[in-house]
């Protein structure tokens, strides 16, 4: 699975779990629409430092760049030792 269609995966069960089924495209909104709050951003955080080795408490971030699929997937490009490509 590439990265992108793993984190596709992680934030549908993010929002499975909150009862949104709703479409999911790359540029849609999730923490400025309310579809995700902060405690699913720090699930996200957490994600994203397990599979990609990116480590938050060196880095700042702000939560508008968990605000999309397409922002985040930035994020791991410009951040993560070998971008986009998993940890075991």
């Amino acid at each position: 699975m590439n990265t992108r269609n793993e984190l596709r995966a992680h934030i549908q069960r993010l929002l499975a779990d909150k009862g949104d089924r709703e479409r999911l495209g790359d540029a849609d909104s999730l923490v400025l629409s309310g579809r995700l709050d902060s405690v699913d951003i720090l699930q996200i955080v957490v994600f994203l430092e397990s599979n990609y080795s990116i480590d938050f408490a060196e880095q700042e971030f702000d939560q508008e760049d968990f605000d999309s699929i397409a922002r985040i997937l930035a994020l791991i490009e410009l951040r993560a030792p070998a971008a986009g490509t998993p940890q075991a």
